[in-house]
């Protein structure tokens, strides 16, 4: 009922490693009963468990076991494990049995209204957000129970706002109602308990507005027309019917006691006139306002638990509506950047670190996340030695980070990429492109703005066939980023007809490219695709000693060895040379600011995506109202597809917090995240180079993955 958390004695534990919430998840399913092992298996591993899969379990049942402080919680029954728990420890559990009760008073004679709406507000009162919010569920035992707690949830705040709407409280609904519509579009007694109490405060056009929005929302996505209910409550709202009348509101809430000599519970108009309604969705999670206050004092429990039902806190016997939104983390969106200051991509890492800095910067100026400044931590990745960026990853876990920007480095981003993934920090590279990150066991916690290595060799084989090569010849540095480009230039290359002499593939430690250069002397192609780094430098020193240059061969260059060569060979060597570089190119207003920030650097690669890589965790943040990356990670995609499309944080920020479903389309241009954090398409800046050896922007490409 929110992320999990253990407590112990005053103090509780929150778990971020994502296997250890699965685990612990797919328990709390069924506790105190067996759960075999292979159902724990799927629930880890969804579909493609690794071959030490059951090792592996036993290894995150010891990590939980001691998480939990008591080795007997988890016993090894039957082929499988169960989680050893009391009812009143599990506030899944309180929760169900609190509704049980609060339903079952609202059916009972001579229970006050009042008292039984304080009863829904305190079952509703348990949840911090949606159930196991942040994990990653799979497919199991958990996920379906989630799915039926949610759905749950959703029932008991209709079922409250029923009893809301009979005692009179209409005008204090219609806000929550509002933003519940919002959120909800498709569950019709949501809309029809809005109708009511707009009507019931004297707001008949308003509610027939409200009809009108609802329809055309169900039209649009069912291609149905509201339910017979929903239809029969507009004609009783045009026609003032009577019977829709309600007493003025109370001026006082009533309070929460069980009266001697109270009333029968009144059945709602709204009930019956919803009765018939098919809840057309299960929902996910209601977002709607903060957590109330909680007393400090709480019993062991496997998540955070409200004071006992028993026990009425000041916050429960007021009218205030029920905590449904998620909790904050530590109220504050910890960014942490691991970018190269020092290693081969050093030179974009200033680029990017400013994309981030000014993202902090606008964000902080419209308002902050949750009402709070974004904290920035940078360090830097090394790239080259890997132990820098295992370092700066324990930092960034000691200070609790929740969202990291990089590494640059596809290498290094896959070697700590566990580390971050267990610690529950959502990932975006902004430059990362490898293929072998689309498909990495990432828990779903790594994402990137940057298009993926695939793209980029799709357009080089494109540019290749577009300027009238009939033969071609690649030359790679032998690693996943070369290997895997050059293989997708390759197939573009052959749908177009251009014939593919040799590739040639050379290690990383190569310093000297003669006989790579003799053999591209002899083959003479039209076309020669170089895929590297700097040492690119030495292998165009070498076709030039044999007469070649771009001036009599063409030539097409990547991100990593786009660079100014005007000191490295004679003028004119590089002139007509092709290159990309992936993104957005920076323009305007943000490329000045960027060469505000830091005037030591023209570079302005990747500064696009590390903006929007700042805005989105940002925004998801907003969203699911907590800054725990594993929320900001399962929130991501939304962020970024399928709504009401806005360009700056100020806009969207807005948006979301009025409960508008948004797609983020940012300075690096239209977003949109696969299954696997991947973009769907990707921007790419062509440059050429001159006389000079230097190379200028010619145009820009959009490229889609096919």
């Amino acid at each position: 009922m929110g992320p999990i958390e253990i407590q112990h004695g005053d103090g509780s534990t929150r778990l971020t490693a994502p296997k250890e919430c699965a685990l612990l998840a797919a328990l709390l399913a069924s506790p105190s009963e067996p759960v075999p092992t292979v159902r724990l298996i799927d629930a880890l591993w969804s579909g493609d468990p690794p071959l030490s899969a059951g090792q592996n379990l036993r290894l995150y049942v010891g990590r939980l076991r001691r998480r939990l402080g008591d080795g007997d919680r988890i016993a090894h029954l039957e082929r499988g494990y169960a989680l050893l728990a009391q009812p009143e420890e599990v506030d899944a559990l309180r929760f169900e049995k609190s509704l049980d009760t609060a339903r079952a008073s609202g059916r009972a004679e001579g229970v006050d209204s009042a008292h039984v709406a304080a009863m829904y507000r305190e079952a509703l009162a348990l949840w911090r957000g949606s159930a196991f919010e942040g994990a990653d569920l799979g497919n199991g035992p958990a996920q379906e129970y989630a799915v039926r707690l949610d759905e749950l949830r959703a029932a008991a705040t209709e079922e409250w706002i029923d009893v809301e709407l009979d005692l009179g409280r209409h005008r204090s609904l219609v806000g929550e109602l509002r933003g519940l519509t919002a959120a909800h579009p498709l569950r019709e007694r949501l809309h029809a308990q809005l109708m009511l109490a707009l009507y019931r405060s004297g707001r008949q056009a308003e509610a027939l507005e409200a009809y009108r929005s609802a329809r055309k929302v169900v039209v649009a996505e069912l291609g149905l027309e509201p339910g017979p209910a929903l239809r029969a409550l507009e004609t009783a709202i045009l026609t003032a019917d009577p019977s829709l009348d309600h007493a003025p509101d109370p001026v006082e809430p009533a309070p929460v006691k069980p009266a001697a000599a109270a009333p029968p519970v009144r059945t709602s108009r709204i009930w019956r006139v919803a009765a018939g309604l098919v809840l057309t969705v299960a929902v996910a999670a209601y977002i709607t306002r903060p957590d109330l206050e909680r007393p400090a004092a709480q019993p062991p429990a496997t998540m955070p638990q409200p004071a006992e039902t028993a026990t009425h806190s000041t916050a429960m016997t007021t009218q205030a509506t029920p905590a449904l939104r998620g909790p904050k983390g530590d109220g504050v969106l910890t960014v942490g950047t691991l970018l190269p200051r020092t290693g081969l991509l050093y030179f974009i890492g200033s680029s990017i670190s400013s994309g981030v800095k000014l993202a902090v910067e606008d964000v902080n100026v419209a308002g902050g996340v949750l009402g709070k400044p974004i904290r920035l931590f940078e360090t830097d990745s090394g790239d080259t030695d890997p132990d820098i960026a295992t370092t700066a990853v324990g930092e960034f876990i000691e200070k609790k980070v929740d969202l990291m920007v990089g590494p640059a480095s596809s290498t290094l981003s896959l070697k700590i990429l566990d580390d971050v993934a267990d610690a529950g920090i959502a990932v975006i590279s902004s430059a990362a492109t490898s293929d072998d990150l689309t498909t990495a066991s990432d828990q779903g916690m790594y994402f990137r703005t940057a298009a993926a290595d695939i793209l980029q060799g799709k357009l080089l084989g494109e540019l290749a066939a577009e300027d009238g090569n009939r033969t071609a010849m690649i030359i790679t540095l032998d690693d996943s980023y070369g290997l895997q480009m050059a293989d997708s230039a390759e197939r573009a290359m052959a749908t177009q007809g251009v014939k593919r002499l040799d590739r040639l593939v050379y290690p990383p430690s190569t310093e000297a490219f003669a006989a790579y250069a003799s053999r591209i002397s002899k083959a003479r192609p039209d076309a020669l695709i170089m895929i590297g780094f700097e040492e690119t430098a030495s292998l165009i020193q070498e076709l030039h000693k044999r007469g070649l240059t771009a001036r009599n061969q063409n030539w097409y260059l990547v991100d990593a060895n786009l660079i100014h060569y005007e000191d490295m060979v004679p003028a004119g060597v590089m002139e007509g040379a092709k290159g990309l570089i992936v993104g957005k190119e920076a323009t305007g207003e943000f490329a000045a600011r960027i060469g505000r920030a830091d005037p030591k650097h023209d570079d302005t690669s990747y500064a696009t995506e590390s903006y929007d890589a700042v805005v989105l965790g940002a925004l998801a943040a907003e969203s699911t109202q907590s800054d725990l990356g594993q929320s900001i990670a399962a929130r991501l995609a939304d962020m970024s597809s399928s709504g009401r499309r806005c360009v700056s944080y100020r806009d969207c920020v807005a948006l979301v917090r009025a409960g508008v479903d948004i797609d983020y389309d940012g300075l690096s241009g239209r977003i949109e995240f696969d299954s696997n954090g991947d973009v769907r398409e990707g921007s790419f800046g062509i440059y050429q180079y001159d006389e000079s050896n230097t190379y200028e922007w010619i145009a820009s490409h959009l490229v889609k993955d096919s």
